[in-house]
């Protein structure tokens, strides 16, 4: 199976919520303070929103600029080029924008940030593209929904922030599928595993 960019091959192993995927990745590393996979979210989780990112229009900018000021969002780590896993997770955040009983960007806005540094604002242009067809409502404003990308710093920070741990080692990069709901100062209230998320607890986390 070949990614959408470049040249490896991809050997792709879907289990559960884990995925091993073969990618043509520079900047990730092994951390040996984080040897497992998977999500140690703290209750006390709090991401910072000075951390610079950049958006699918090539925007840079601090997460904080790219979500509305004091609302609670959605935050969605993906990588854009992942050969399974993270497409189920991109259709399962589509159902639930589709359900959810709230406003998009009056009530909750949805960010999606990248944690493969060879990710491009080209390639977070085209899952934006994606996603806003798949969604029912046409009117939804294209900022209430971010495709953000990073150097391997930032993304090693708000991984580490998150309690999102990915393994990369010999090319071999597992990961799990989650998003996460923030309040509007970047604290954590609640995170939900999975690629399928239940419309009313999300909208219960959102509204605190």
């Amino acid at each position: 199976m070949q990614l959408g960019r470049g040249s490896g091959i991809c050997v792709v192993v879907l289990l559960v919520l884990t995925v091993a995927a073969w990618i043509p990745c520079q900047g990730l590393h092994a951390d040996s303070r984080q040897p497992r996979m998977g999500i140690f979210t703290k209750p006390d989780a709090l991401v910072d929103l000075t951390l610079k990112f950049v958006d699918s229009s090539g925007e840079t900018g601090a997460l904080k600029e790219f979500i509305p000021t004091g609302r609670p969002f959605i935050l969605v780590p993906i990588f854009y080029n992942c050969p399974r896993l993270c497409g189920l997770t991109l259709s399962g955040v589509v159902d639930l924008i589709n359900q959810l009983p709230l406003s998009l960007e009056t009530d909750y806005s949805v960010v999606f940030y990248s944690f493969n540094p060879d990710d491009t604002t080209r390639d977070a242009e085209a899952k934006k593209a994606v996603l806003f067809s798949r969604m029912t409502n046409s009117s939804a404003p294209q900022s209430a929904v971010r495709f953000l990308t990073a150097n391997p710093a930032t993304i090693e920070a708000i991984n580490d922030q998150l309690g999102f741990r990915i393994r990369y080692a010999d090319k071999e990069l597992e990961h799990s599928s989650a998003i996460f709901i923030l309040s509007g100062n970047g604290s954590v209230r609640r995170y939900f595993a999975g690629v399928e998320f239940t419309p009313a607890g999300v909208a219960k986390a959102l509204k605190g």
